[in-house]
């Protein structure tokens, strides 16, 4: 079963859809939230779910555009969740002024999960007065490593291409090494502009070095990209935020990418879609 997570403009809250053949995705409890925040600013921006070392779905969303913490929670079936918790990501960064879109994968080589995020760094600075929603800002991806969910290793800087980037997603590929795609966040929020597109590259390692990266494979202006596989190909999907609709792409190699098809649910934005054999309380088979 694929499993989509996403917020709404009208609901910064955990959504979910299920599909059972990766084209057709319907919402779980009648499109309302499945779970609301409950700690930080209240908000439950840009969630993504994956399964961690104890087997649970772990939860983890921006808590807010200005916060540099991620929310985190776990649950058993997707519709229960544990109390919520804010992890200090960014703690002992000297002006670290966010952390957004947090994801995670693991590195069967290390048996490490890597949480990664996108965060603004900049010294002697502060968040207040600044327009995070409309103006570009000068992001880097950073992370951290941990065993466990419960200890963190110290940040650091995951991905520099020498420009501003966010929203990077992360899979494994069949054979060794990793696919990452990422939104190039220079421009502006303008249909017209140049680049807030997508890009992909791979790694054998986490942190480097990277192949060179590709793109745009995307249309210009998007973000949230979110990779699965169907089959034999990759799945692209990713928000057109000022058009509010989603748009999506497919590969065979995961580097050339053209147009596909998908039925998602209207109002959908930044999702991550997880990819479960489990049984979960969202939908009978």
């Amino acid at each position: 079963m694929y499993v989509v997570s996403y917020f709404t403009t009208a609901a910064e809250a955990l959504h979910l859809a299920y599909s059972h053949d990766g084209e057709e995705f319907v919402t779980a409890n009648g499109g309302r939230p499945v779970l609301r925040g409950t700690v930080g600013t209240g908000r439950l921006r840009d969630p993504f779910i994956g399964v961690g070392p104890d087997g649970l779905f772990h939860l983890l969303a921006t808590d807010g555009w200005t916060s540099p913490y991620i929310a985190h929670a776990t649950s058993v079936d997707l519709v229960t969740w544990s109390p919520q918790e804010l992890l200090p990501v960014m703690a002992g960064v000297e002006g670290a002024l966010n952390a957004w879109a947090p994801e995670f994968f693991l590195d069967r080589g290390t048996g490490l999960y890597h949480l990664i995020w996108s965060s603004v760094v900049e010294s002697g600075c502060t968040a207040e007065g600044r327009d995070f929603e409309h103006v570009g800002q000068d992001h880097r991806i950073w992370h951290c490593v941990t065993e466990d969910f419960r200890t963190f290793s110290a940040p650091d800087v995951f991905f520099d291409p020498g420009h501003s980037v966010i929203d990077a997603t992360v899979r494994e590929v069949e054979g060794g090494g990793f696919l990452m795609a990422f939104k190039d966040e220079r421009g502006t929020n303008d249909v017209a502009t140049a680049h807030k597109d997508i890009h992909v590259t791979t790694f054998d390692t986490p942190g480097g070095p990277y192949t060179s990266p590709k793109g745009p494979v995307t249309p210009s202006v998007v973000e949230g990209p979110s990779l699965f596989r169907r089959g034999d190909e990759w799945i692209m999907i990713f928000d057109h935020f000022l058009e509010g609709r989603y748009g999506a792409v497919r590969s065979d190699n995961g580097l050339d990418w053209e147009p596909a098809s998908l039925v998602l649910p209207p109002g959908m934005r930044h999702a991550s879609v997880l990819e479960t054999s489990r049984s979960t309380a969202l939908s009978p088979r």
